[in-house]
């Protein structure tokens, strides 16, 4: 008897990341359970074997029932398969069968392979090590929805094709998202339904205690332009059954919390501001016609392309069009649009979306502090500029700063003050142009380091794109054995770690972000967090400072330290 399943069933929901090998032709596997049976072809069909024979010793009168359980099992694996068929040949007097597994996989072994490979650069260059998770899942999601493309023709299935050709149908964007968050270590779910009555498969995912609904083939608009939207992005199962159904064979944790207020829990508000989110916030709902102008007139200020503000049920079309009309008070407005009301996630309220247009667009924006080192003690006054070709106007006023998730810096009305040292990003928009302005900040007695003259010493150290200058305690790098020695205190102190001694052991201390490092004098080891490290060569006392291998600040606090031969400089990133 013979097979095919066009469709395979979903019933269950294992979370599994596939590790294959490509198995020898002509392997015969064995089992002589049901169980045995399945688990046999559910770790082949893993391995993406697409031909699988097994003699089978047990019961016969449920082969195919169990055939086609290994083929339900996970839905990963399932998803992974576009077809099966078997041919079972039975031999009922010895109670033992012969069968013959046919898989037609969405992708082969070798090109889970590739895309696998790909994933990994992929997230080396959009994920930073100093993300938390809710910025990491954003960032894999705006990744997906920025570069992939709905395929309409139905020919694309896999995240190898969304990867490779830029598009496929659902079942690839949530694989790739599957696979792309997963590989981050973040608890992550495929989720298959329907969405308008159709077939259709998405994500969950755990971030914190929380399980949410992610649908990147959702918020992927077509006709693609481009954009990202976020109206499938962490919802409660409330939120995901108004227009999903869930298959009801599928163990799913439930979701109920609400991603806004865990966002405003955790004190996000730049994830907040990105995903839109702050939409719910008191401040942009309004309950009457004057409350949204009010609210239109505040947006406006900062030039966007696009205005959300929830507005009450009650407000009438007359009340809308009039607040609408009135920005155009604004004389550098030179269209407004706006789409069909829809009700928000708590149903208590509208979202009205208006879409800007501007008599005049920049080419970019710049700023005249960027890329510089400051003094926590100091408030540094910046201005932000429109480029209009050789034009340049101030609107410093008029740019929006996302809000900032760090502590340590305070942005208002033009000045940045530190209230703590460190590296800071900060991200500004203006007419749909976003730019970073990149920004480190130095405690009073290690700014007292910096310099941005090159000295005449035989090696230099430079970082944040200014050089160190060692004069003040007397000690510069050398070169000892073909190994740069540098001053552990200066360089340490620069890269916004606290440096003690301790005298009783003769050991350096440095502390930074929760990691703790100790350097013995005259020795070969240090340690990180407890664990001892080599040294290349053994840090040593020169005139009462301690001189440490360069290589080791790279591996102490995750720097990257290059070797300017032609300048006779090190450089530290």
């Amino acid at each position: 008897m013979k097979r095919t399943i066009l469709k395979t069933t979903v019933s269950s929901l294992l979370i599994f990341i596939a590790a294959f090998s490509l198995e020898a032709y002509g392997v015969v596997y064995e089992a002589d359970t049901y169980e045995k049976l399945e688990n046999v072809l559910f770790e082949q069909m893993s391995r993406y074997n697409q031909d699988i024979e097994i003699k089978y010793t047990g019961k016969i009168d449920n082969i195919e029932e169990t055939i086609q359980d290994a083929v339900d099992k996970d839905i990963y694996v399932n998803s992974n398969i576009k077809s099966a068929s078997w041919t079972i040949t039975e031999y009922p007097h010895s109670k033992t069968a012969n069968i013959n597994v046919e898989i037609n996989y969405i992708i082969t072994g070798s090109k889970r392979l590739e895309a696998d490979k790909k994933i990994d650069v992929i997230l080396s260059e959009i994920i930073d090590p100093s993300m938390n998770d809710h910025e990491k899942v954003k960032s894999v999601h705006d990744y997906i929805v920025q570069n992939g493309m709905y395929d309409s023709t139905f020919q694309y299935y896999s995240d190898y094709d969304l990867l490779m050709e830029g598009k496929s149908v659902c079942n690839g964007y949530a694989l790739l998202a599957y696979n792309m968050i997963g590989k981050l270590g973040i608890p992550v779910k495929l989720v298959s339904g329907t969405g308008h009555g159709e077939p259709h498969i998405w994500n969950m995912v755990k971030l914190g205690e929380y399980w949410f609904h992610m649908d990147t083939t959702w918020d992927d608009p077509l006709p693609d332009n481009g954009a990202v939207s976020y109206s499938y992005y962490m919802l409660t199962d409330n939120e995901i059954l108004k227009d999903h159904t869930i298959d009801e064979t599928l163990v799913l944790p439930q979701s109920s919390k609400r991603y806004f207020d865990y966002l405003t829990e955790l004190g996000y508000d730049k994830l907040l501001a990105e995903t839109g989110l702050d939409i719910y916030m008191d401040e942009n709902t309004a309950k009457d016609e004057n409350e949204l102008r009010t609210i239109l007139e505040r947006k406006i200020k900062y030039h966007p392309l696009k205005i959300s503000v929830r507005v009450s049920k009650t407000l009438s079309q007359e009340s809308l069009n009039a607040a609408m009309s009135n920005l155009f008070r604004n004389d550098f407005i030179s269209e407004i649009g706006y789409g069909q009301l829809n009700s928000d996630s708590t149903c208590e309220c509208n979202v009205l979306n208006l879409y800007l247009k501007y008599k005049e667009t920049p080419d970019r924006i710049a700023f005249d502090f960027s890329d510089k080192v400051y003094n926590t003690a100091t408030k540094v006054n910046f201005n932000v500029y429109a480029i209009y070709g050789n034009r340049k106007i101030n609107i410093t006023d008029n740019v929006l700063i996302y809000p900032y998730d760090k502590e340590g810096i305070s942005i208002s009305n033009g000045t940045l003050s530190f209230k703590d040292s460190g590296s800071y990003n900060i991200d500004f928009e203006f007419q749909g142009i976003k730019e970073t302005a990149s920004i480190s900040a130095l405690s009073s007695s290690a700014f007292e380091y910096i310099t941005d003259k090159k000295t005449e010493n035989p090696v230099n150290v430079k970082i944040y794109n200014q050089y160190i200058d060692f004069s003040s305690i007397s000690q510069w790098p050398f070169i000892e054995n073909g190994r740069t020695m540098v001053p552990l205190r200066a360089v340490f102190e620069v890269m916004n770690c606290k440096v003690s001694w301790d005298t009783a052991t003769s050991t350096a201390v440095v502390e930074k972000d929760g990691t703790k490092i100790l350097i013995p004098a005259n020795s070969n080891t240090a340690y990180i967090n407890g664990t001892a490290k080599a040294l290349d060569v053994p840090a040593k006392l020169v005139n009462n400072r301690i001189m440490v291998p360069l290589r080791f600040i790279s591996e102490a606090i995750d720097k990257t330290v290059i070797w300017d031969n032609a300048e006779r400089t090190v450089l530290i990133y």
